[in-house]
């Protein structure tokens, strides 16, 4: 199922309330937790029956070294180990079904093993395998709410009650397929207060009114300006020639696409998990109001950025830090250990979790060059100075114009097929006008194009348009960057009802259609 499925949203998602919230209130949180395990593993079996059993076993196995790790003292002989068996298990299991290692290395003719491996890959395995991973390092260090959550877990009856808690947290079908990746600490203190064990009309108003504005951009915006982009990469992926006009709104228009269909995702999550009394971490916060790269990955997909910085850049960064002090380097050879190579491997990983094509190796090659680059600019004096001497406002517009060509440019590469259709489309974008047959009339487009942007750059986005009802858990602090009289604005009021009535209606116009939300393929 997936969030815009008309039986997903008549269906499933009432009758699950309503067995929720009748276990919450006549039998308690533990009861509630189960129904929301097994709602969440019936809303992923459509994806696949192997795919569910992989889902299943790698539950069973993490739940199992995140218990023997808090009942082996810290210096018992074995404990790294068992951390390392669960650990492996996570990464190896992504990779292989993921990126096919065993096809790669053996090829086909190795039979049943090879055809194994050559199943579709099992949908939201990349964002519970990170949920999982950092569930497991939280095991490890014993922080206090794994260790409260497994309270009684050594019991039979206890441990069950315990499973079903950790499939819940990890499985809750808001985030199983594209995230936020949450971490313990989190959920656990919201499933234990005195607040969950009750049903609050405010969180289903909220949650309403997340649903239909993510609801909205999705297959009101993000929908309708496919087309385009699909045309445009197609006719780039033929070779064939392209006005360049057209060329740079193919480009645009899947930029904007993305956004909304990824936003809309985020929005439809939060208000999923609010309607069950839970508050989830946010994943997306204007990216395209960035002024620069660094400000984008604070903003978009903000949960996998924060969990790549804990086990990746950060060890390689401290690593490199450590190394070049304790073997007195040069401060050039310095820099190079502590930030430009721990940044091109981070973004190296955070392009291949998304494909193993050499589209995205070079995608991450170029958002890792443009991260270090950026950092060097703006730690620089003259940086410094320039900005103390300019309009913080003619900055923001010029860095955020540059920002966006920049961004929208590597996105061509991260939607392009092959690096030769890639190369051939930003040929199409920077050459000289010429006479080609028109791939599609202009004006539809332009029209959505410019109604996407209008959104993008003028309204606040849902988080800050419901802030004064604490709809999420802040992942980072951003500068919310736009009218400032536009924020806090929503109220529960008849008003708002009907504009949400008015969103969900437009959507439902469009949902015949049931085009996957695009980061399902990663």
């Amino acid at each position: 199922m997936i969030f815009t499925d008309p039986v997903f949203l008549f269906l499933f998602l009432p009758a699950t309330l309503f067995a929720f919230y009748l276990a919450l209130l006549t039998r308690g949180s533990n009861e509630a937790l189960l129904v929301l395990f097994v709602a969440s593993i019936i809303f992923y079996v459509p994806y696949g029956l192997s795919s569910a059993v992989l889902l299943a076993a790698a539950l069973l196995v993490n739940f199992s070294v995140a218990n023997a790790l808090l009942n082996m003292e810290d210096n018992h002989p074995y404990r790294r180990t068992v951390y390392g068996v669960g650990q492996t298990y996570n990464i190896a299991s992504l990779c292989y079904f993921k990126y096919k290692i065993v096809t790669v290395l053996f090829g086909a003719e190795n039979g049943a093993m090879t055809d194994f491996a050559g199943i579709a890959i099992p949908a939201g395995i990349s964002f519970y395998t990170f949920h999982q991973a950092a569930f497991l390092a939280d095991a490890y260090a014993r922080e206090k709410n794994v260790v409260e959550f497994f309270a009684g877990a050594r019991s039979l009856v206890g441990g069950f009650w315990a499973f079903c808690r950790y499939g819940a947290f990890v499985s809750f079908f808001p985030q199983l397929i594209i995230g936020p990746i949450s971490y313990l600490h989190e959920f656990h203190p919201q499933v234990r207060s005195r607040t969950f064990v009750g049903l609050n009309p405010m969180d289903i108003a909220v949650g309403l009114a997340f649903v239909s504005i993510g609801m909205f951009k999705k297959v009101v915006i993000a929908d309708n300006l496919a087309p385009t982009a699909d045309l445009v990469f197609g006719v780039a992926q033929t070779g064939a020639v392209m006005d360049p006009a057209r060329a740079w709104i193919g480009a645009f228009s899947y930029m904007a696409q993305l956004y909304f269909d990824f936003s809309g995702y985020s929005d439809m999550a939060l208000g999923l998990a609010r309607m069950f009394g839970l508050r989830y971490p946010v994943n997306f916060f204007s990216p395209l109001k960035a002024t620069g790269i660094i400000d984008y990955y604070r903003r978009w997909h903000m949960t996998l950025t924060r969990v790549i910085a804990r086990f990746l850049y950060t060890p390689l960064s401290i690593a490199g830090t450590r190394y070049s002090v304790k073997n007195r380097l040069s401060p050039v050879t310095g820099q190079v250990l502590s930030l430009w190579l721990p940044v091109l491997i981070n973004f190296q990983v955070i392009s291949l979790w998304h494909g193993a094509t050499w589209t995205f190796v070079a995608f991450g090659l170029m958002h890792g060059v443009w991260y270090a680059a950026e950092a060097e600019i703006r730690a620089s004096q003259k940086y410094k100075t320039l900005r103390a001497r300019t309009s913080p406002v003619i900055r923001m517009f010029v860095e955020r114009a540059i920002f966006t060509l920049l961004l929208c440019l590597t996105l061509v590469m991260f939607r392009s097929e092959t690096i030769g259709a890639a190369f051939h489309l930003y040929a199409q974008m920077f050459a000289a006008s010429i006479q080609a047959p028109p791939a599609f009339a202009l004006r539809n487009p332009v029209a959505m194009l410019l109604f996407a942007f209008a959104i993008i750059y003028l309204l606040p986005n849902g988080v800050e348009l419901m802030r004064r009802y604490r709809p999420a858990i802040m992942t980072y602090e951003n500068v919310s960057y736009g009218f400032a009289f536009l924020r806090n604005i929503w109220r529960p009021s008849w008003a708002w009802a009907a504009f949400a009535a008015v969103l969900t209606v437009s959507s439902l116009h469009f949902v015949s259609r049931q085009p996957p939300f695009l980061y399902q393929g990663f």
